[in-house]
């Protein structure tokens, strides 16, 4: 008995031991790779002779000129329909993934690692606004304060009261855990759309319900998730406003959300699909848009969002971009080569394409004709006619 339990502890130790070394190595390893790569937050975008073959996730019109944002942090802009490209000055090698223009000159875009981006000179040169280690620190001071006004309630509450309190301190700790996590984690979380409603009020949404506003110019951000009903902290894909004010947030899972008062208070929304939705286009008509996701869900509201109806359409792919030209024709395009047409503001579509293995990530109009697509794969242009 005695010789099995000593076989037993040496097992323990050398199971201990090994651990530690593993320990050891993966640390000597993670150290030696911040001394010889540099962060990507830190390091401005490197221009390259191959623009065009970029894999790019945003387009953005603003007068003539069309803007694009992807991988590495490069951004470009093509003042003659596409043709020709120039790339931006960008101060860091990020993945850029949505951009939203609030004027004729100024932009902002967002992207991995926490990355919001504004420019003043037509998305020509960008200035770094907030990154991950800041919205890290932002989301944690909001959980410390929470956890706090929340256990201090619950102290002096009465017996009765401490039960239900105790579910809502609970939750408190948990968002708490969560946010020291992030920040030993370090900026990883990325930002996926953003939307200014004028020149101080903006907000940006992101993955495990990552969701931040600004009403000064972003000069300084808070975090707004909780101003969600999110508690699953799903992804957060897409948010526009509506001609009319309404704004609509949609993401994974069906997750809706609605603001009529311009992002203050919320209102959750029971989808018409428990599938994840990845684009949001209003028509131009008053409380009207479209809503589309995976496997070749669309849906329109003609009422800000309180009630949709299929549209439907002969595809089973998933949808991932759209865009609307100046008299209201509307695309929406995905993967699997798809690019759908609707002449009648979403009442219906037509296939401009339906086959091919690129997938599509934007699209935007170069004119009544002409589309411009990015995709994995670069740039390409499509006729409509």
């Amino acid at each position: 008995m005695k010789k099995v339990i000593k076989g037993i502890m040496f097992i323990k130790t050398l199971l201990k031991f090994s651990f530690s070394v593993l320990v050891l190595l993966f640390s000597a390893i993670s150290f030696a790779l911040d001394l010889t790569l540099p962060d990507r937050l830190d390091t401005p975008s490197k221009h390259f002779t191959g623009f065009k073959k970029t894999a790019f996730l945003a387009l953005a019109r603003v007068d003539s000129r069309i803007v694009t944002l992807g991988e590495r942090g490069v951004i470009g802009f093509s003042d003659d329909g596409g043709n020709t490209w120039s790339q931006s000055e960008v101060p860091v090698s990020i993945l850029i993934t949505s951009i939203d223009f609030m004027n004729k000159n100024e932009a902002w875009a967002v992207g991995h690692s926490g990355v919001i981006l504004y420019s003043d000179d037509k998305a020509e040169s960008w200035r770094l606004k907030l990154d991950g280690r800041q919205v890290n620190q932002l989301l944690l001071d909001k959980a410390q304060e929470t956890f706090k006004n929340v256990k201090a309630e619950y102290e002096q509450a009465e017996a009765y009261d401490k039960e239900d309190l105790q579910y809502a301190l609970e939750d408190a700790e948990f968002a708490l855990s969560n946010a020291e996590f992030d920040v030993g984690l370090g900026p990883s979380n990325p930002f996926l759309d953003v939307l200014f409603l004028d020149e101080q009020r903006g907000f940006a949404i992101g993955a495990y319900g990552l969701f931040v506003s600004t009403k000064d110019g972003g000069a300084s951000w808070q975090s707004a998730a909780s101003r969600l009903e999110n508690f699953d902290r799903y992804h957060l894909n897409t948010l526009a406003q509506l001609k009319g004010g309404a704004i609509i947030i949609a993401g994974e899972a069906g997750t809706l959300f609605v603001s009529y008062d311009d992002g203050e208070q919320w209102e959750t929304l029971y989808g018409p699909y428990q599938g994840s939705f990845f684009g949001i286009q209003a028509t131009g008509i008053e409380d009207e848009a479209l809503l589309y996701g995976l496997k070749g869900h669309i849906f329109k509201t003609q009422d800000g969002g309180q009630r949709w109806k299929r549209v439907p359409v002969n595809i089973e792919t998933s949808l991932t971009a759209s865009a609307i030209s100046s008299n209201g024709d509307i695309v929406i395009a995905g993967l699997s080569g798809v690019v759908l047409m609707s002449n009648d503001r979403g009442e219906s579509f037509q296939a401009l394409t339906t086959s091919g293995f690129e997938g599509f990530n934007a699209v935007e109009f170069v004119d009544e004709k002409t589309l411009v697509l990015v995709s994995d794969e670069g740039i390409r242009t499509l006729s409509t006619q």
